[in-house]
């Protein structure tokens, strides 16, 4: 007699840590470019290139991109732009972590601080935040039916356990242009640019991924007139491509985290060979995790009449995904410069990182607060071409969700999907916008699996002491499985005996029971 067996693959949640980490250099003005007066604005994010568990650490190597505008100190105010990057590496200590294990990563810029140190020289220091999970991939072959085993009880038990069907790291391109207005003057230098990836939205297919959403970007430049002022525009691609993803279905559950990875913005010539044209070219960081969930009926327990059956039973620690949601989070708020002899002529641009600082899990709910750290660029009257005001905008939610338990793990992914800024008068701004919240809730379960079994010869001594008829009252916690196995009977002979239709027994029944 064998078993016949199912394979579980699923992974757990084994440890999270949140490690920060300080990068700091110091960096020369080019030659080409004129002195520094006064920092405008500025904006960094993270690439990592690395990450990797080894026993009882996990190691991260990666590097901070940032870029500064700043006001010259030419007579004319003009302004210029400083880009640089800082290497780093980090190993983050973890107990009970193993090299087999697989980390995750979400980095994050707590605060960016370049200051000036002279006309020529500026110092560049930030404050990374990396929140660690290391999950653990469980395999195992569990017994879920018995072949050949004719005289053999089985006890089975049902069961829902969330599979990993998918886990891993991809990139994908994105190129795009984007053709200056005909009012627009020709290029003659970006200034600054910021890309971002906003509404993203993964799902799975037949063995791929569709993803949709968009790709902004803003830029300032220098136009090839030298009378005229600095210019910007702003504007916004679609995104639509499909990620090969072997193994992906319709309708499996999908956690996929995208994370704009390196990249560039650059000019390039129109069809009259004109620089009218603004490239983009950058790679896409995807996470993808795929989950299915699996009904289960295993065996937890076998026993016979007639052979001594000693199952090999282990523990398997596995998560139930309960649910998965996509939340979204209104932002609303205003502020006032807080200079009266500042007037606020145009705002130019709004862009930010967002923040959770609390998630408060509730009997059927999670509350989450955070902050949108919104830096907005504008142009005000005075001698400034342009400033940039920093506004820390506060946001919560609470999600309904299924009764939970302290011990659920409550993983949320956050992203900006819409931030804008917008004059109310000259003096205050108002920013609105949308926080997306990609929540996902784990319940870990202990389940006691059958993977073997040992066949001995019955105690028949044990056996023949034992009354051949039984007159048996129900007590209170008795199963038909149970009787049937202390009295070396079945549960069938029991129930044909019986003339019972269920296996189901009450307290105070009285049966008989016959041994086999």
């Amino acid at each position: 007699m064998d078993f016949s067996k199912k394979e579980i693959n699923t992974s757990i949640l084994k440890a999270t840590k949140q490690a920060e980490l300080t990068v700091d250099d110091d960096f020369n003005i080019p030659d080409s470019k004129d002195d520094i007066e006064k920092i405008i604005a500025k904006n960094g994010y993270i690439v990592l290139e690395e990450i990797g568990c080894e026993d009882g650490k996990v190691r991260l190597a990666g590097t901070l991109y940032f870029t500064t505008l700043y006001k010259t100190v030419d007579k004319n105010g003009d302004i210029e732009v400083l880009e640089g990057d800082i290497p780093f590496e980090q190993v983050v200590s973890l107990d009970g972590i193993s090299r087999n294990n697989q980390a995750e990563c979400q980095s994050r810029l707590e605060d960016l601080s370049i200051a000036i140190i002279n006309s020529r020289k500026v110092e560049v220091r930030c404050l990374i935040a990396n929140d660690i999970s290391v999950y653990q991939d469980v395999r195992m072959n569990v017994a879920c039916d018995l072949e050949n085993g004719q005289g053999i009880e089985c006890l089975y038990k049902d069961g829902t356990i969330t599979n990993t069907i998918v886990s891993k790291h991809d990139v994908f391109k994105i190129r795009e242009e984007m053709e200056i207005p005909q009012s627009k003057p020709n290029i003659k230098e970006i200034l600054w640019s910021f890309v971002e990836l906003k509404n993203m939205d993964v799902r799975p297919m037949e063995d791929k991924l569709s993803v949709r959403g968009e790709v902004e970007i803003f830029v300032i430049y220098r136009g090839q007139e030298e009378h005229l002022p600095i210019q910007y525009l702003f504007s916004a691609r679609a995104i639509s491509k499909e990620i090969d993803c072997q193994g992906a279905q319709e309708g499996m559950l999908l956690e996929a985290i995208c994370a704009l990875g390196k990249g560039e913005v650059s000019i390039r010539g129109d069809k009259d060979n004109e620089e009218r044209i603004i490239g983009i070219d950058y790679s896409v960081d995807m996470n993808i995790k795929l989950y299915q969930d699996q009904e289960l009926k295993i065996i937890s327990d076998l026993y016979s009449p007639n052979v001594e059956i000693i199952p090999k039973k282990e523990s398997m620690v596995c998560e139930n995904l309960l649910m998965r949601n996509m939340a979204k989070a209104k932002l609303s708020h205003r502020q006032s410069i807080g200079d009266e002899s500042t007037k606020i002529l145009q705002v130019c641009h709004a862009y930010g990182s967002v923040w959770i600082d609390d998630v408060e899990i509730r009997e059927d709910s999670v509350s989450v607060k955070g902050i949108v750290k919104t830096w907005v660029l504008y142009i005000s009257a005075g001698e400034d071409p342009m400033s940039c005001m920093e506004i820390d905008v506060p946001f919560s939610y609470v999600a309904d969700t299924v009764p939970l338990s302290k011990d659920d793990s409550v993983r949320i992914y956050p992203c900006i999907d819409q931030l804008n800024a917008s004059l109310v008068n000259s003096q205050e701004i108002e920013i609105k916008g949308m926080v997306g919240l990609s929540m996902s809730i784990f319940a870990k379960n202990n389940l006691e699996v059958i993977t073997d079994m040992q066949l001995e010869p019955i105690d028949t001594a044990k056996k023949a002491a034992m009354p051949g008829i039984v007159g048996y009252v129900v007590k209170k916690g008795d199963t038909l499985w149970s009787v049937a196995r202390k009295y070396y009977a079945t549960t069938e002979s029991i129930k044909e005996v019986n003339g019972l239709e269920s296996d189901y027994l009450n307290e105070g029944d009285k049966i008989i029971v016959v041994k086999s």
